[in-house]
């Protein structure tokens, strides 16, 4: 089980995930979230909504979680992060 998955079961969230634990897909009110469990203990999170594609990179799979599920409710640019690259 990968950290990302582990994390999910210590929330009490439940996700579309991939066969292999790496990424989990949430729907929002706003946008879909993607949180990807990505190599060296870094995830990063995904808003997909045009114009407000962004990633954000995080070291902590709890964090990631927590932004991204944040990102899917909030309104406006301040929903985004430093990276954009829709």
């Amino acid at each position: 089980m990968t950290q990302l998955v582990e994390a999910l079961h210590t929330l009490g969230l439940d996700a579309e995930i991939d066969l292999a634990g790496r990424w989990a897909r949430f729907p929002g009110e706003r946008c879909p979230i993607y949180v990807v469990e990505a190599a060296r203990g870094c995830y990063y999170t995904w808003c997909d909504r045009p114009g407000e594609r962004v990633v954000q990179f995080y070291t902590n799979p709890v964090e990631a979680i927590r932004a991204g599920l944040g990102r899917a409710e909030r309104e406006g640019p301040e929903a985004g992060g430093p990276l954009d690259i829709g």
